[in-house]
């Protein structure tokens, strides 16, 4: 089975551990090749999903994929809680 494969079956178990680490290895921001950067992105994509807002804003400091990411799941968290305060990262 293809790694691709591995992940979204992780992904929908809600295994982000496995879904992170397989997708991780092939991840590259501001890549020439199309594939890396959108697994830079999907990786992005799941680091929020799990939670690991530790994680999204140690990388939001040199990459705006997850400064952007990071942003939205607090923004989203902020409007579920009924918070009236939006708690970006600049």
């Amino acid at each position: 089975m293809e790694w691709v494969e591995q992940a979204k079956e992780a992904e929908e178990r809600r295994d982000w551990d496995t879904a992170i680490a397989l997708v991780s290895v092939h991840a590259e921001c501001y890549s020439a090749d199309f594939y890396a950067h959108d697994h830079h992105l999907w990786h992005m994509d799941l680091l929020a999903r799990a939670r690991r807002t530790e994680e999204l804003a140690d990388l939001a400091r040199m990459d705006v994929h997850a400064r952007r990411r990071l942003n939205r799941l607090l923004r989203e968290a902020t409007q579920k809680d009924g918070g009236g305060e939006n708690a970006a990262v600049g």
